[in-house]
Formats: C-alpha cells, structure tokens, sequence
C-alpha cells in the first residue's frame, strides 16, 4: 500500500497517542536490559497470593486432554507441547504465539477433571519461567499476553501451590511479582480498547491477590473507571464496534466485578449492565455473535456462562452511537450496520462494512459477512476486511474504506448514518465512502410484521458529479443454505427448516464465497450478486427475500 495510505491513517491519530507509542518505543531497551531486572523487578522471598480472582471462562476438557497427552489445540490449530516447550513458535503467526503465552489453557487442563493437570501444569510453567526471566522477549512480556497470562496464573494459584515442591512454589511467586510489577510499567495506553482493559484487569487482580501490589491495583481501579466511560458507549456497545471484542469487555469487567464482591463500584455494575444489553442485540436466532468487523460467531459456552451469570437480556432495537440497529419478527432477525468502521484512533479490528447487513431464520443463519479468517495471513487478511466480502454494495471493485497493512485503515466514511422509520420496520443508512468517486450509498430495508418478507432497496446518489462506473450488491450466503436459480428474476434459497426465494429486477448470479466463522476455519458457501452499470445519474435497485416455504417443503425439495 502506499505512502498516502499510511498518511492517511496518521491523520486520525490522536497526538497523545502517538507520543505514547514513541515514548513505549523509547523505553524500550531499558525494559530489557539487566539493570531493569536487578533494580526494578522484585525479588527474594516474596509474599504468597492472599486469594485468587474468579474467571467466568469455561474450560474446554477436550483440549485439556490434548494437553495431558503432549499437545495442544489453539485457534483450530495443533502443535506439540512438551518439556522443553517450543515457545517461540516460529513457524506459526504471531496471534497463535500469543495464545500460547496467555496460558488461559490451563482451565482447560483444569477442565478434564484429571489430577495430573496440575503437575502438568507446574511443569510448562516452571519451563516457561526458566525460558523468560525478564522482559527481554517481544511476545512472551508484551503486555497483552502478559495479562491474560497473570490473570490465568493468579485464577490457578491455590492449586499450582498446595503442595508444590519448594523451588517451583519461590519461582512461581516470584514471577507473579515481577510480572505485575512490570505491567505497571507497560500499559498499552497507546493501544488503548480492548488490550487497555486486559491491562487493567490484570493489575486490579494482582492489586487484591497480591499484598505489595495493592497500591498499583487502586490506581489501575481508578484508570478502569476512566477507560470504561470513554469505552462503553452510551448504548452500552463497546467503543471497537466488533461484537467479539465486544464480548471480551464484558467478560472481564464481569471478572473484575465478580473479584471485587460486594466492593464493586455502581460504574461497574452499570456498565455491565448496559454491556449485557447491546451484546443481545448483536447475536442472531442460533445465539451466535454477528460477524461485523472482525471476529468470531463466538464461542456458545462463553456465551451461555454470560447468559447465566446476568440472565439472556432483551435485545434493544438500536444502538444509536454505535450504529447498529436490529429488526425482528417472526422470529427472523435482521441486524444493520449503519454505523462508523471503528473508534478513528483505533482501525485494527475495522472491516469495510458499512451498510451491510446479516439475517437468521429461527436459529438458521441466513445471509451473512464472510467473517475472520486470520489477522496474519497475506492472501485473506484484507481480502475478508474488504467491502466485496460483507453483503452490502461494491462501487467499481472498491472498498468503502481503505483497509491496509494487518491493522490499518486509511480513507474512511465521513458522513455515515441510520435510523428507525416511524413504522419501526424499516432502517434506513446511508454513508459517503465512495465520495472520491461522487456517490452515496444508501440502503433501506423493511421487514414484515410476520418476519416472511424483507424488501431492500440500494441506490447510488450522487454527491457532485458522479463517475459512472460498474456496481455489485452482494448477499452472501452461510454455507447451510442451497442456492438455485428457478427463474429469471429469482433464486430458491433452501434451509433445513425453511425455503426463501430471492427476487430482484434484472439478472441475478450465484457466485462462490468462502465463510470463515472461527480463526482458521474456512468453508466454501455461494453469494448471490446483483452486478449492475451505474450511470451519471446514479442507480436505485430494488430487491427482496420471501419465505414461500416451511420444513416440510424444504424436505421435499
């Protein structure tokens, strides 16, 4: 990408930000350095955790059996695991390393119910530990796989401990300190979202587990309840707009709640609130989160351990500052993106989605984005980040915003927006992407009081003078459903408990898509596209779906 792409990236920076990211870089090889070590770490005998935070996420026993059995499963990939352990993992990506630092693994080792998880256990610890005494590698100490790796190690501190051999017992407190206390030093204030709340929320747990941490722990409180006001939207969505990291923020500030007890402050308990509300907004009739920006469907017993601990929550219509809003009926459910791609000081996680939309039928997903495949890989990084990859519309094989490098975004809407029609079953969006270009893209869909017919109509309205050009509106399709044409102006679309047909004026095509719902996970589906010219004066064309059939009619097809 070019010089201008990255300059326009730059631009939407906050200064702060950047000098923090400079001073980080500074810091740097201090943070490394041997005099760091012996006069900043902690050392010695050092005191035992008082208590250990509690942990909503549920353990995966399958995995944990892999463990015990000397591998290990992570992002839908399996390597080796044993003593020594390959740490650095240089044939896999970055993120898969990560996962392998963040030890939240050991609840699935925990999981199996086996007691040999904990010798286990100590072992990969007690190599880790050996591997990694001081912050001198860049994935084992980087803040963010440190905190998930603290956070983990304090949750399992009462059981690596009791009766565990001496030397293990010296270096495992040991480096809970140290970890702590450079975690202080290190938070990812030039990152901020997501990885600034693990941050916090590790050093809030070693603040009450750990006796000489409490000071550190009190000010990271005190940072949390600033970093949620500005995080936790009005709405209650989490400020990245991605319904996965969305669930992340949640679980922890429900972890840092749930540490705190009776102690924990009413913006705390208010933000979950709220956060458990947006999050029913942003799942479909199988349960699953939406695949907006970038993410995963989730996973189903995260999501029934929140469901558990705050109750399954109605689901607001719309969420008006993040810009998603939700019809339903008949136990359809379409949800709208009609929002900005992201936070304009924070691009990782943006996808070039704007105005598009996903649909389920009772629990079958019926129209979807094609997902995440890999925040590393060349050849799908961008590709599924692109608008051609999200059902909405594609002006001259351009994306509505310009997606670079792993985690970057350039050129973006400035004018983008939605709303509820007074009837409350029709959203209109609309967004200027396309403005180099002289076009508005604008979208309105309705959904029928039955929940059997959504009508939606796309056109291109010109901003000055428009340059003609060719135009696609995609609708991808999850891979459970079959596609045929039966006409002209018409596609069968076939689910297990429904039939839906596709109509629109002009020619429709079935094209191959790929659907990525998890990390690593690819599956080949079809889309339905609808290529048309747009001329000088714009383009306007209408399209619906319609349920002409239930379960049994599905059988005989």
């Amino acid at each position: 990408m070019s010089l201008g792409a990255d300059l326009r990236t730059l631009r939407y920076l906050r200064i702060e930000q950047v000098i923090r990211r400079l001073w980080a870089r500074v810091r740097q090889p201090w943070f490394v350095s041997a005099l760091y070590d012996r006069f900043c770490l902690p050392a010695g005998d050092l005191p035992a955790p008082l208590r250990s935070p509690p942990s909503l996420t549920p353990g995966d026993a399958g995995n944990g059996r892999c463990i015990l059995a000397g591998r290990i499963r992570l992002l839908e990939r399996e390597r080796p695991l044993t003593v020594p352990v390959n740490w650095m993992a240089a044939d896999e990506t970055p993120l898969w390393r990560f996962t392998l630092h963040y030890f939240e693994w050991l609840t699935d080792l925990a999981a199996t119910g086996d007691l040999r998880w904990i010798d286990t256990a100590r072992l990969l610890i007690a190599d880790w530990i050996a591997r990694h005494p001081r912050p001198s590698d860049g994935v084992a100490w980087h803040p963010y796989p440190l905190s998930l790796r603290l956070f983990a190690w304090l949750h399992h501190a009462p059981e690596l401990l009791d009766g565990a051999p001496t030397a293990f017992r010296r270096a495992f407190i040991a480096a809970l300190h140290r970890q702590a206390w450079h975690l202080s030093q290190c938070v990812e204030w030039d990152v901020g979202g997501n990885h600034a709340i693990k941050n916090l929320k590790a050093l809030i747990a070693a603040g009450v587990c750990l006796p000489d941490q409490a000071t550190a722990g009190q000010r990271a409180l005190r940072d949390l309840e600033r970093t949620v006001a500005r995080q936790v939207l009005p709405d209650g969505a989490h400020e990245e707009r991605s319904p996965t990291y969305h669930l992340q923020v949640l679980v922890d500030l429900i972890d840092v709640a749930d540490l705190l007890g009776d102690d924990s402050p009413a913006w705390l308990n208010d933000a979950i609130r709220r956060m458990g509300s947006a999050l029913a907004t942003l799942r479909l009739g199988d349960g699953g989160l939406a695949l907006f920006n970038d993410g995963t469907v989730g996973e189903a017993a995260l999501l029934a351990a929140v469901d558990a601990r705050s109750g399954r929550l109605a689901a607001p219509a719309d969420l008006p500052q993040a810009g998603y809003h939700r019809l339903e009926a008949g136990g359809t459910a379409v949800l709208f993106d009609a929002g900005p791609c992201c936070p304009d000081d924070l691009p990782a996680h943006a996808h070039a989605d704007t105005l598009s939309f996903e649909m389920s039928a009772g629990t079958q997903r019926l129209i979807v984005n094609c997902g995440t495949f890999a925040y590393q890989d060349p050849a799908w990084r961008n590709r599924l980040r692109g608008t051609p990859s999200h059902s909405t519309l594609t002006f001259a094989g351009e994306d509505s915003a310009e997606v670079h490098g792993v985690f970057r975004l350039g050129r973006r809407p400035r004018e983008v927006g939605g709303r509820r029609v007074a009837d409350g079953l029709t959203l209109e969006g609309w967004h200027d992407g396309y403005r180099q270009r002289g076009w508005r893209h604008r979208r309105r869909l309705t959904l029928d009081a039955g929940g059997s017919r959504l009508a939606g109509e796309d056109a291109l309205e010109p901003l000055g003078n428009g340059t003609p050009g060719p135009t696609a509106i995609r609708f991808h399709l999850h891979p459970t459903v079959a596609a045929a044409s039966d006409g002209a102006d018409g596609v069968r679309l076939t689910t297990q408990d429904n039939v839906w047909r596709f109509i629109a004026e002009g020619p429709i095509a079935i094209e191959p898509s790929v659907y990525a719902p998890r990390f690593n996970v690819m599956e080949k589906t079809s889309q339905i596209v609808l290529h048309r010219n747009t001329g000088a004066t714009g383009l306007r064309i209408a399209w619906r779906l319609e349920r002409v059939g239930d379960g049994d009619t599905a059988a005989k097809l």
